[in-house]
């Protein structure tokens, strides 16, 4: 960035006063209550995917353009939030948001063919997905710098209280109602949240002179939205083997790279050179990549498993999984306490060793899967992955500057997003093809000539040439090389959580001064203005 950029570069705007007593309670309350709506539906359209394939009359690759359309959507909105944000206002935005969010919940409701609730969906991504960053941002506001931790995981139990109760109220609706009561139960709670926000939120002004980077803006936006759909579609498409992957994929890396050459080149970029140039940001972006898939996975494979190899019903299967949600509800409780007085570095580790011990045990399952293992391993992975997010949110958004702050949230959860997908896809891969190489290699092993098959108790159980014993063998086998997988898919997860270790240490603490900006220890503020890189 040259010095002639940062001379032009309109000043930040004066911050509102922040609120206190009931005003401060309500705030944070509606602010988090409008992410908390958004992030429940977001969760029960999964639980609901099986009974709307059946109203609709598709197969299961169709229905996926329900998930497909939203992930889409949402990696629109999501890329460009920081700008709309600063050049329409923070609050504005954020009833935009809301009140969109809510009209789609109708129009998804009451649609009656696939096409028609696919665009509905693209429709609620494209105008929700800016509740989760600026919910988080207007909560972390409305509290002093010191205690930012503290609203991250306030803010935090407010969206964990959503995917908690996704599962659970979806299976609930579709037991005792039908497919769109899990879109109509919250428009109540969007239009709650719609009055309270525009009552209580504060406005933040306007940057009319903001200049719109539209070659920033298509190449980020559309690169983001192909590599989701790439990522989305590539399993169904057997990846490389399918030219529309191919194409998805290699634009989508294209249009991302000319995204990176144009940010560091333009006069005016889309994103802020600023952002860029904080070591603890771009630390943050990567970390938050590899965490979540890290976080993402376990909720991923878990389910599968249990259905798939322990035989639990899909009831038992919510009700361990409810562990998961409890850790992390405790987790966040107890990281809102001890957030400030604790180094965030600590805490991260911490969090990473808790994700990494139940996943090294799990990787020694057996397909004997006892429902108290998966209790207690979910119940202690996701209070550690309590003890990663609020502090990694901290020392990754806590330095940004207000004019950069939006923007700077939006791409956080921008990477968060694309890391999880590409996660999901990875492992998706890897233990398709685990489990075609452990039963590849177990078979071989069935013959005439292995000397266990002349043992006597065993050549009495099995006949070889019986077609029902082969049948059995075969079975077992299937089983088993599915098993092998998922313990090579959790041992995975425990590599990567070992390996962000050590690079927590690349952060720098930060050391809060005023609510406007925030430094790092060893950096001091300026006392001019310096062109961007200077101090660093």
């Amino acid at each position: 960035m040259s010095a002639t950029d940062v001379a032009t570069a309109s000043p930040a705007p004066a911050a509102p006063a922040r609120p206190t007593g009931i005003r401060f309670v309500l705030l944070v309350t509606f602010a988090t209550l409008a992410t908390t709506a958004y992030d429940f539906t977001w969760t029960v359209v999964a639980v609901a995917l099986p009974h709307m394939q059946g109203t609709f009359s598709t197969t299961s690759d169709q229905i996926a353009w329900m998930l497909i359309a939203f992930m889409v959507g949402s990696a629109v909105m999501t890329a460009s939030t920081g700008w709309f944000s600063a050049r329409f206002g923070r609050k504005n935005l954020f009833l935009f948001a809301t009140a969109g969010y809510t009209i789609s919940l109708v129009g998804c409701g009451m649609s009656e063919t696939l096409i028609e609730a696919s665009v509905w969906r693209f429709a609620q991504g494209l105008v929700g997905a800016s509740l989760i960053p600026l919910g988080q941002a207007i909560v972390v506001d409305a509290f002093p710098p010191e205690r930012h931790g503290q609203a991250t995981s306030i803010w935090g139990i407010g969206v964990m209280l959503g995917a908690v109760a996704g599962p659970i109220g979806g299976g609930f609706l579709l037991e005792y109602y039908s497919w769109p009561w899990v879109f109509y139960i919250t428009i109540p709670v969007g239009i709650i949240a719609l009055i309270g926000a525009w009552i209580f939120v504060p406005s933040t002004p306007a940057d009319k002179t903001r200049h719109f980077d539209w070659v920033g803006f298509t190449t980020l936006v559309v690169g983001a939205s192909l590599l989701q759909l790439a990522l989305a579609r590539g399993e169904r498409q057997d990846w490389f083997d399918s030219a529309e992957v191919i194409i998805e994929m290699m634009a989508a890396l294209i249009l991302l790279y000319l995204f990176a050459v144009h940010t560091v080149f333009a006069k005016r970029p889309f994103v802020d050179r600023a952002l860029f140039l904080d070591r603890n940001y771009m630390t943050g972006m990567v970390f938050i990549a590899v965490i979540g898939a890290l976080i993402v996975l376990p909720n991923f494979l878990m389910p599968l498993m249990l259905q798939q190899i322990g035989g639990y019903p899909p009831i038992e299967t919510g009700r361990m999984m409810m562990w998961r949600g409890g850790g992390i509800l405790l987790g966040l409780i107890l990281v809102g306490r001890i957030a400030h007085r604790v180094n965030p570095r600590s805490m991260i580790i911490f969090g990473l060793v808790l994700m990494a011990v139940p996943a090294w045990y799990m990787a020694q399952w057996t397909v004997e899967i006892r429902a108290s293992d998966v209790m207690w391993t979910n119940a202690i992975q996701g209070f550690g992955g309590s003890f990663i997010w609020v502090p990694l949110s901290t020392l990754t958004l806590a330095g940004l500057a207000k004019r950069n702050q939006d923007q700077g949230y939006a791409l956080f959860y921008l990477v968060f997003e694309l890391g999880s997908s590409v996660g999901v896809a990875a492992i998706v891969g890897k233990h398709s093809r685990d489990s075609q190489i452990n039963h590849a290699i177990l078979t071989e092993a069935i013959h005439p000539f292995n000397q266990l098959f002349g043992y006597a108790p065993v050549e009495r159980a099995l006949d070889l040439a019986d077609p029902a014993t082969l049948a059995l063998l075969e079975a077992e086998i299937q089983q088993q090389s599915v098993m092998i997988a998922y313990n090579n898919a959790f041992f995975a997860t425990c590599l990567m959580a070992a390996a962000l270790i050590p690079a927590v240490f690349i952060f720098r603490r930060r050391q809060q001064t005023t609510p406007e900006e925030v430094t790092t220890v060893d950096e001091p503020p300026a006392p001019e203005p310096l062109p961007a890189g200077a101090d660093r």
